[in-house]
């Protein structure tokens, strides 16, 4: 994938690899004291030329989230990473089947991606997936589900909707919790849901537990920035 074609209209290359990088040094996915790669290694990976990083780094440099050590590289500095304010919203199992007007989904899970992992004892399926509405993408997803569950119905799961197949074969789901917050679309957010790099995006975080309390699925949802919307209802107490 190239950053060039994915870029926003008239915006340099250099502020939008800035602004990559500064998202994720903001957001605390790159942490304080992490060495980056070189000019070299970061041009090849945006697909941009090494004057343009170096012109990105620059920027960042002046806006004091980046230190260079001579002979050593270059390091991230220690940032105020600030707050979210969290609304707390009660709401039914239900509500993870696709709320109140479920869509017709297609699909599409990447072949290339399918890996084991242990975490905290547990194995994990991993699989990397996408759901398109009216031909059009919807939604990215990292998912882990728990791999014995998995092995029930591989094709299954392969091919459907994690939490309605859990519900057709009768595996209670005993809570589950969700938070949403806003992001920008890296490279591979740009490329999976055809949209513009750094372009706005509702990022998810779910997971869901049994009914002993053991954590069986969860997963990293990204979506575009027009596809959802909220509603929240009041009532006096």
């Amino acid at each position: 994938m190239s950053l060039q074609s994915m870029r926003r209209a008239n915006v340099p290359l250099h502020v939008e690899v800035a602004s990559l990088l500064r998202n994720r040094i903001l957001s605390g996915e790159l942490t304080a004291g992490e060495r980056l790669p070189s000019l070299a290694e970061l041009a090849k990976v945006f697909g941009v030329t090494s004057l343009t990083v170096r012109q990105a780094m620059n920027t960042l440099d002046e806006e004091g989230l980046i230190e260079r050590a001579s002979g050593r590289g270059t390091f991230v500095k220690k940032v105020e990473i600030k707050p979210r304010r969290v609304f707390s919203v009660r709401s039914d199992l239900s509500q993870l089947m696709g709320g109140d007007k479920p869509l017709e989904v297609v699909l599409s899970t990447d072949a290339t991606f399918n890996e084991d992992v242990v975490i905290d004892g547990t194995r994990f399926k991993r699989l990397k997936r996408r759901h398109e509405v009216g031909g059009k993408p919807f939604c990215m997803l990292d998912v882990h589900l728990n791999k014995d569950i998995y092995e029930l119905a591989p094709e299954r799961f392969d091919k459907e909707l994690i939490v309605l197949a859990l519900k057709d074969l009768g595996i209670a789901l005993g809570s589950a919790s969700q938070t949403v917050a806003l992001s920008s679309a890296d490279l591979e957010m740009a490329e999976g849901l055809g949209v513009d790099v750094n372009s706005p995006v509702f990022k998810v975080v779910r997971k869901v537990n049994d009914q002993k309390d053991r954590l069986i699925y969860f997963a990293d949802l990204i979506y575009p920035g027009d596809a959802l919307e909220f509603r929240i209802d009041f009532t006096g107490q």
